[in-house]
């Protein structure tokens, strides 16, 4: 469980993205210190500016691919090294666009399972157990019932759903 008290610090991946900046929001409403790490190719500087203005606090932000295992370890490192050691990930980083999937899937596989595992090896050298990982509807592919429950049958009919029901997998194989 994460401590709020002293102000524990989170990495956020993907925070300049849709849901992102609403999190970075609320975690810095609820006493967190937020970094994110984005590439900014679905994200925006703009909308972490915003953020800034809308709370009054300065973002930690590190442009970077959560793919890179280097880049990950600096911030877990330089986290600690300031005395606000990483409790948790946050983990929205990935591509998200069914179509595109479809057309490209290689590189659907490549960010959202690599980049998860990646980020998972980092997160056992920096020993932070703790992530909440943004999934998706559509790991449970056509409703056989709604609204979908988590009791709702993993059929995913698509590689952005396959990625999301891949990563699910592993983590709870890595949780055990």
């Amino acid at each position: 469980s994460l401590q709020r008290a002293s102000s524990p610090s989170l990495l956020v991946t993907g925070g300049a993205g849709y849901i992102g900046p609403h999190t970075l929001i609320e975690l810095i409403q609820a006493g967190y210190r937020p970094i994110v790490l984005d590439d900014f190719s679905n994200g925006s500087v703009q909308a972490l500016k915003r953020i800034e203005s809308l709370t009054g606090h300065a973002l930690e932000v590190v442009e970077g691919d959560v793919r890179d295992g280097a880049l990950l370890d600096t911030v877990f490192r330089q986290a600690s090294a300031r005395g606000i050691p990483i409790q948790g990930v946050v983990h929205f980083a990935g591509l998200k666009a069914v179509g595109e999937s479809v057309a490209a899937p290689l590189a659907y596989y490549q960010t959202n399972v690599t980049g998860t595992l990646t980020l998972l090896q980092a997160m056992d050298r920096a020993q932070v157990r703790t992530i909440v990982f943004s999934s998706s509807a559509t790991v449970y592919g056509v409703p056989r019932e709604q609204p979908y429950t988590e009791m709702h049958p993993i059929a995913p009919v698509n590689p952005y759903g396959q990625t999301k029901a891949m990563v699910e997998q592993i983590l709870r194989d890595w949780c055990v």
